[in-house]
């Protein structure tokens, strides 16, 4: 009779099974041997004198099943860990994904009718055929939705590039058109900016889906920051760098935040507070970060420095952004901003684009460089069912 497999041989054979992993990925496989050994360490005696072979997988204990479905840190993991067989489905079902990290989703440069992302825990493009897509700007930085525009702002929805579902919105006459405050689900406000060709007046325009039209306010933004955030917007000015608070259906300033210590390029909401990011980042030049908090007692605010941002992370793309909580997989990354940015190099033949990603640690105030394959447009997804 051939020996029990142990606890090792179990996690070593998911790993052949499953898939191959790469050394030079983000993640360190150690973690998630800690996480699971105690566990598959108490359910190995259920496997002595069952079989001679090895044990089928089918059977693997329903909790090892979950704990291991919960330690994935991309989507397409997740998928192939559902498709192996029905036990191993039911244990990691979609409406509780394990927490990952985003990919990149590529607006422009694929062929028509697919969509293509970059998976930074593969170190992979994936491609998918999305019909639904073509004609349509796909923009984030977003989670689950992705704000949707075709050329001229005459049509706009919130679209899952995995489920294909699409969640109309009211035209809006612009020529142009961003989103600057986007939800998981397609129930809140939508928030954009846009504007005429020809005009140096924008557009800040907000509302839910199944709104007849978008309740819209008229302001000269060039060079602004702008976030919808508690049912206001706040607009940072890079030259004042002042804040302003606006209330959306008057348009009236409620009060203006003075000025933070540092220039802010990027205003991002986590855990429902409002921050302000001040990084000096370029292509080839380390600089420090800096994040204040914006705290309000009635119509007094000031932007507050602070040291951390706990289990948090954020995910920077211009001066927009989100954050996501760092658990499961992905807990190492806790306390870090990944920053997506970009170069213009002007050439003989036209302006070339180059993008870089950068993760800097808040606590140990240091910067790494993220190796990017070269790739056009690309922006922030959070992919989710």
């Amino acid at each position: 009779m051939s020996t029990p497999p142990t606890p090792k041989d179990w996690i070593r054979a998911f790993r052949i099974r499953f898939r191959k992993r790469s050394s030079t990925e983000l993640y360190p496989e150690m973690e998630m041997d800690q996480y699971i050994a105690t566990t598959v360490k108490n359910g190995a005696s259920s496997l002595k004198g069952e079989h001679d072979q090895e044990r089928e997988w089918s059977e693997l204990l329903p909790d090892v099943l979950h704990l291991v479905s919960k330690r994935l840190p991309d989507l397409t993991d997740f998928a192939r860990f559902r498709a192996v067989c029905k036990n191993w489905r039911s244990e990691a079902p979609l409406s509780d994904l394990p927490s990952q990290f985003p990919w990149l989703l590529i607006s422009s440069g694929s062929p028509k009718n697919q969509l293509q992302f970059y998976s930074l825990s593969h170190g992979k493009f994936q491609t998918m055929s999305v019909p639904e897509c073509h004609g349509k700007e796909l923009m984030g930085p977003s989670r689950k939705y992705v704000f949707a525009s075709d050329w001229t702002c005459s049509t706009l929805a919130l679209f899952n590039p995995l489920t294909s579902e699409e969640v109309l919105l009211p035209p809006i006459a612009l020529d142009w058109c961003f989103p600057i405050s986007t939800s998981q689900n397609c129930t809140d406000y939508v928030a954009i900016c846009g504007g005429k060709t020809e005009s140096k007046i924008q557009t800040l325009g907000l509302c839910r889906p199944g709104d007849d039209k978008w309740t819209v306010l008229r302001k000269a933004l060039e060079g602004c920051l702008m976030i919808y955030h508690k049912r206001m917007f706040f607009v940072y000015s890079p030259e004042t760098r002042t804040t302003e608070v606006i209330e959306v259906k008057s348009g009236v300033i409620v009060t203006t935040v003075p000025p933070p210590p540092t220039k802010l390029n990027c205003l991002v909401e986590s855990c429902g507070e409002l921050l302000g990011i001040s990084c000096s980042r370029s292509l080839n030049r380390d600089g420090d970060c800096k994040i204040y908090r914006l705290n309000c007692e009635g119509k007094n605010c000031k932007w507050v420095k602070i040291s951390s941002i706990g289990d948090q992370m954020l995910f920077l793309d211009g001066g927009q952004g989100f954050s996501i909580s760092a658990s499961g997989s992905i807990q190492s990354e806790r306390n870090c901003i990944f920053y997506l940015g970009s170069h213009e190099l002007i050439k003989f033949d036209g302006v070339s684009t180059t993008y870089y990603l950068s993760k800097y640690d808040i606590e140990s105030r240091s910067w790494e460089k993220i190796s990017l394959p070269s790739m056009e447009k690309p922006g922030w997804f959070l992919p989710s069912h």
